[in-house]
């Protein structure tokens, strides 16, 4: 299937969530495009949860992109732990060495399984604080909040190859953006989660204004 879709010129966005999942992908990658392994396809490995560093290495070389899912350091942090050991529960979305590698990695909230909360995603890639708990999971791992911010706008637009319209404000590009009640890029890190959205506009429109709802 891999072949069929590399063949047909299209997006692959592929779920793999555990290493051994990642391994299996990068084995067939390897074996179906052994000829060009770094050609551009507009791969995007979707969760890439526990992914090994020694994996990591191989998605800028394979041209492969990861939208983590930091939100799982708030809500599944303990269950982690437990089910993986601590050593691969801190290394869950390592956002820092994805960027570090040159990467632009995404972030998202695979609703409904958690809640559709961009702040509290934003806040879980800068913090990393798992549930009713104060240190940090992975504290190597955390991001800046301008970083956090380009994985939920830029860096999206790219894995859908909608950069060109989409994902910065600039000239010729759709308005498409929210108005924010703080500025996350100089709030309290701890705060950013409490942020509220007062409105959203698409295409120059007003689609949600809180003062109105």
């Amino acid at each position: 299937m891999v072949a069929m879709v590399y063949g047909m010129n299209v997006p692959l966005n592929l779920h793999a969530n555990g290493d051994a999942a990642i391994d299996a992908f990068l084995k067939v990658h390897e074996t179906v495009a052994k000829h060009d392994l770094g050609k551009e396809r507009n791969i995007t490995m979707i969760h890439s949860q526990f992914v090994r560093n020694d994996q990591l290495q191989k998605y800028p070389k394979y041209k492969i992109l990861p939208s983590f899912y930091t939100l799982h350091t708030y809500y599944f942090a303990d269950a982690h732990v437990a089910n993986r050991g601590q050593k691969q529960a801190e290394y869950m979305s390592p956002m820092k060495d994805a960027i570090g590698l040159g990467l632009k990695p995404t972030n998202h909230t695979d609703f409904i399984v958690l809640p559709l909360n961009q702040m509290m995603v934003l806040w879980s890639s800068v913090n990393r604080i798992p549930y009713g708990k104060d240190k940090p999971i992975g504290p190597d791992q955390r991001i800046t909040p301008y970083q956090g911010l380009q994985a939920l706008t830029i860096h999206p637009a790219i894995q859908y190859m909608e950069e060109k319209s989409k994902g910065t404000l600039e000239p010729n590009k759709l308005t498409d953006l929210v108005i924010l009640d703080k500025n996350p890029l100089k709030e309290d890190p701890m705060k950013i989660k409490d942020i509220k959205v007062l409105q959203t506009i698409k295409e120059e429109k007003v689609i949600y204004d809180k003062n109105k709802v």
